[in-house]
């Protein structure tokens, strides 16, 4: 399986869609950096300016960049028709969905780590006060953590996509919507697993409209949208075993009639 996850790690150099994610990551900052500008009274520091970052990372852009790369690092396989000279090796279709999605979850921390440390950059030149050593280190702790959490809620929509095979785009549309539902407020969405994400790293959710919400709530939303990724995950795999059974069964039967016939 080791070998699976590094032969994965060196297809990273070919795959043009991790720049443009990283091209996306930075969106969500320049937008923070534009909402700074408003005047709305409210009196911006450098913990304010991440709170931000993080509240566009979580409902606006991460979910669809990390569905689109997952959907595109998969498709890859097959329209570069590679996908039947990996399982002559003999590797499983499943052990190389397994290996892509701890693919996934680095690229993950390093769109994190890019977006934090573009963050710190913005803030040095916009000169928002409260940003020390510390404050650095919590604020790349936070983005990661907060981006590890919306991966792991949109991993159904990626399983799906993945035993698709990869092709349907209609699943970064649903991670967008998905999503965008994190924007709006109350109790309820304590429960939401995009909103799970935001609450975890950030105590203050949900103040300034006067909703308060709980971080057990949001630890468990997302621990029940991890189990059902691998249900999910383990059901579409037996689906596909059975339908290539039925396939090859149904294939030997009309080799078998053809030869009959001459």
């Amino acid at each position: 399986m080791g070998n699976i996850i590094s032969g994965e790690f060196l297809k990273i150099k070919r795959y043009s869609v991790v720049k443009a994610g990283l091209v996306m990551m930075s969106l969500s900052v320049l937008m923070s950096c534009f909402y700074s500008t408003a005047n709305t009274g409210e009196i911006w520091s450098f913990q304010y300016f991440i709170q931000q970052v993080i509240i566009s990372n979580c409902t606006l852009f991460f979910p669809i960049i990390i569905t689109l790369v997952a959907v595109y690092i998969i498709s890859r396989e097959i329209t570069d028709d590679t996908l039947k000279s990996i399982l002559t090796v003999p590797i499983t279709y499943k052990r190389l969905l397994v290996a892509k999605l701890w693919l996934l979850l680095f690229l993950t921390i390093l769109f994190s780590v890019f977006n934090a440390l573009l963050a710190i950059c913005f803030n040095v030149f916009l000169g928002f006060s409260g940003m020390g050593i510390y404050e650095v280190f919590l604020s790349i702790v936070r983005i990661i953590l907060s981006d590890i959490c919306v991966y792991i809620s949109v991993l159904p929509i990626i399983v799906v996509c993945a035993f698709s095979g990869g092709r349907s785009l209609l699943g970064v549309a649903v991670a967008f919507v998905y999503g965008y539902f994190a924007t709006m407020e109350g109790r309820i969405l304590n429960w939401f697993p995009v909103k799970a994400a935001m609450i975890i790293v950030d105590s203050k959710c949900g103040y300034e409209y006067g909703v308060t919400y709980y971080r057990y709530p949001a630890v468990v939303s997302l621990l029940v949208t991890l189990i059902i990724s691998i249900l999910l995950f383990q059901i579409l795999e037996k689906m596909g075993r059975a339908k290539n059974f039925v396939y090859s069964k149904r294939k030997n039967k009309i080799k078998q009639k053809r030869r009959k016939g001459w």
